[in-house]
Formats: structure tokens, C-alpha cells, sequence
């Protein structure tokens, strides 16, 4: 796998849709609470037996159903605002990844309307919030967990550029100052998501 390469702007299209064919050139992953739109290619695992899953099984119950070592990606889509333990789902996916596989999550803002209209949410997430396990950052200070990744990328929003001017420049603004987005712009300027991706660090 190209160490350069990054998997979520060719998930997350830039017509603002979702990939409809397989992207993953002959590697191996898991698209975790894949509900009824799987990542063409991917091993899905889900809750739900009438989704698109592989693999029944609840997210927040561990360990997952998969060998240490097994996916090259793991994609977790709209998932982790849905668990209990954050902290031990972020260590079933590095478990499960090879070293130096990539992570690609998404989840909606903490701002945004759709993280609080679903009831089933339980966690709301911001610039900082996944820094807990992430190679140097702040937060990884504190030791809650053994593992850590590596931030490859960060966005507000869709993982591309957009097409109209303003919010362009809104765009490349707000991922300068994230902080200063996070605490005081977002309020009247919410972006819809979140999106990073990871390298898991073995």
C-alpha cells in the first residue's frame, strides 16, 4: 500500500455521495457498522442481520470476530457516535488492522443537527476528540490507552475541496484555526461531519 495514498477522499466522493465501486486495489478490510451501504470490497460486520453485513455482530460487544492482525482498512462510518466505550472500540480496530493499515472514520460534528436529532447518539465529536489516541498529540498524554495511531488527515466536512469559492476559503481557514472553529465560528458556521484517517502504529 502506497504510504502516500489516502482512502477517504476515494470513499467519500466528490460529488458529496458515497463510492460505489471497489476502490481498494486487492486489499483486505472490514467496513464496521456497514448497515445497508458496504464499501464495495470490503468484509461488513453490523447489528442488523437485514443489512448488508458478512458479519452479525454488535460493535460494542468484544472482542470483534476477527484475528489480531487482518484488515489493511478499516472503515468505521457513522459508527463511534453509536458506542458506549469509544476507547475500547478505537482498540478493537487497531487489534484487528496490520501494521500500518489505515483507519477512516467519520461521524457527524458535535455542532451539527443530525448529531443530536438521532437518539441512538451517545458521543459528539470535535477537532481534538480522537487526539486520546493519537501519536503526539495533547491528549495522548494521559496513557488511557496502550495503542496509538497515527493522523494522516483531518477534515471538516467532506475530505475535499470545494467547489465554491467562499467555502473554500471558509475551509482552508477553519483547518488552520480549528480551535478557534471549534469553540466560536462553528456557531454560526456548523459543518455537517468529521473525517480522519489513521495509520495504526504497531
Amino acid at each position: 500500500m502506497d504510504k502516500l495514498e489516502l482512502f477517504a477522499p476515494k470513499i467519500f466522493t466528490e460529488s458529496g455521495g458515497f463510492v460505489q465501486k471497489n476502490i481498494l486495489g486487492g486489499i483486505k478490510a472490514v467496513d464496521i457498522g456497514c448497515g445497508q451501504r458496504k464499501l464495495p470490497g470490503a468484509l461488513g460486520m453490523d447489528i442488523l442481520s437485514d443489512s448488508s453485513a458478512d458479519v452479525v455482530h454488535d460493535a460494542g460487544v468484544f472482542p470483534w470476530p476477527f484475528q489480531d492482525n487482518s484488515f489493511d482498512l478499516v472503515f468505521m462510518n457513522n459508527v463511534l457516535e453509536h458506542v458506549v466505550d469509544v476507547p475500547k472500540t478505537m482498540g478493537e480496530a487497531h487489534r484487528i488492522a496490520k501494521p500500518g493499515a489505515r483507519v477512516v472514520i467519520q461521524v457527524p460534528y458535535f455542532r451539527a443537527v443530525d448529531a443530536f436529532a438521532d437518539p441512538t447518539h451517545i458521543h459528539f465529536y470535535a477537532f481534538g476528540t480522537l487526539d486520546y489516541f493519537i501519536e503526539g498529540a495533547k491528549w495522548a498524554g494521559y496513557k488511557y490507552v496502550p495503542f496509538r495511531y497515527k493522523k494522516l488527515s483531518f477534515w471538516y466536512g467532506w475530505p475535499h475541496e470545494s467547489k465554491n469559492p467562499l467555502k473554500q476559503l471558509l475551509k482552508v481557514f477553519i483547518h488552520k484555526y480549528p480551535n478557534f472553529y471549534d469553540q466560536y465560528l462553528s456557531l454560526l458556521f456548523p459543518t455537517e461531519c468529521v473525517t480522519w484517517e489513521l495509520e495504526v502504529l504497531k
